[in-house]
């Protein structure tokens, strides 16, 4: 008797051991459990935010996009005034050394002429008289040497 005494006493000892382990085991399910839907909420509220940045990402997509080709167009732009530009330069340059000769020609011939028979001074034939409505017309009459600077450029 005493034998199945000390059976029946270890075993409700074991008996409230177990409880008392399957009362916390249930604690910490119930936990895991509202943990759960907190995670759901994380794992939803990620999902959201990886489609917004891939909405994002397409945006800027697009508009590098665009402005690569607005760059490319003002690239090309500016390739084609720097070309009329160096043309421009070129020509600029070849009028300046015809101007150059001319008037290096030109300081030859009067050198070379003798000091008795220096040139004399042409004189201009005086412009025939003007009405005013013709001078209010023309605003301003070239002079002399812008004449002969602009035959110098014609290359007479």
């Amino acid at each position: 008797m005493i034998l199945s005494f000390f059976g029946d006493a270890i075993v409700a000892v074991l008996l409230v051991v177990t409880i008392s382990y399957a009362v916390m085991l249930n604690q910490r399910l119930n936990v895991l459990r509202g943990d759960r839907a907190k995670l759901e909420a994380l794992v939803a509220g990620l999902t959201v935010a990886a489609q917004r940045a891939e909405g994002g990402i397409a945006g800027l997509r697009e508009a590098s996009e665009d402005s690569g080709r607005r760059l490319e167009k003002q690239i090309e732009e500016g390739r084609k005034l720097r070309d009329d530009l160096h043309y421009m330069l070129e020509r600029g340059a070849q009028i300046a050394d015809r101007l150059e000769g001319t008037i290096r020609a030109r300081r030859d011939e009067v050198r070379a002429e003798p000091a008795d028979r220096k040139r004399e001074p042409k004189l201009e034939t005086p412009p025939r008289a003007a009405t005013p409505e013709a001078e209010a017309a023309r605003p301003f009459a070239p002079s002399r040497a812008e004449r002969e600077l602009l035959r110098a450029v014609a290359g007479r």
